[in-house]
């Protein structure tokens, strides 16, 4: 009996892990991954420089779900498939192969309706903005005393912004231990 029910874990596991490995594969579309494997082959030519533990997003979305809430990780994955349409603008420029240049667009086309469609948001404004804030010139005397000057709205909006995130998070922990308790009544 033991046997059997330790068989019959081992399938349930092997059918689990064989559910998620084909959900992972299907969440791209065919003709995507095909795009996708085509431009493989035609970039990567020597595999060392892609192991040098240098990863472009890999880290990023690693730390995306361990520190980040839910539209923190919306809006940084926008930014990242922004900054995918970005790099395949420029290898599509780049290219003389006409074939390379319609899997790159094709491959585009599926980025942004992602986007369009998961992440929509203001990256680009927000990139403006994050861009412009770190162009001040912390040495600047004037921005010095600029900055002192505005320091007390900035914070009352700051203390404002802490205050309402609490407050939303307190709300939800209400809901969700309210939830609960009728769940065992």
């Amino acid at each position: 009996m033991l046997a059997q029910r330790t068989m019959a874990f081992f399938w349930g596991v092997c059918l689990l892990t064989l559910g998620w490995m084909a959900y992972g594969e299907a969440s791209v579309p065919e003709n995507l991954e095909k795009s996708i494997e085509e431009l493989k082959v035609h970039y990567i030519k020597d595999d060392s420089e892609l192991h040098n533990a240098h990863p472009v997003f890999l880290r990023v979305l690693k730390d995306i779900k361990v520190n980040l809430e839910e539209p923190e990780q919306n809006l940084l994955m926008s930014i990242i498939m922004d900054t995918y349409s970005r790099i395949f603008i420029r290898m599509e420029k780049d290219s003389q192969d006409e074939a390379t240049k319609e899997r790159l667009a094709h491959v585009q086309e599926h980025l942004k309706k992602l986007q369009e469609n998961y992440f929509p948001g203001k990256s680009a404004e927000l990139k403006m903005y994050a861009e412009n804030l770190w162009a001040i010139k912390e040495d600047d005397p004037v921005v010095q005393r600029k900055a002192l000057f505005e320091l007390k709205r900035v914070y009352r909006e700051a203390t404002q912004l802490r205050n309402l995130k609490n407050k939303e998070r307190r709300r939800r922990q209400a809901k969700i231990t309210k939830s609960k308790s009728l769940n065992r009544s």
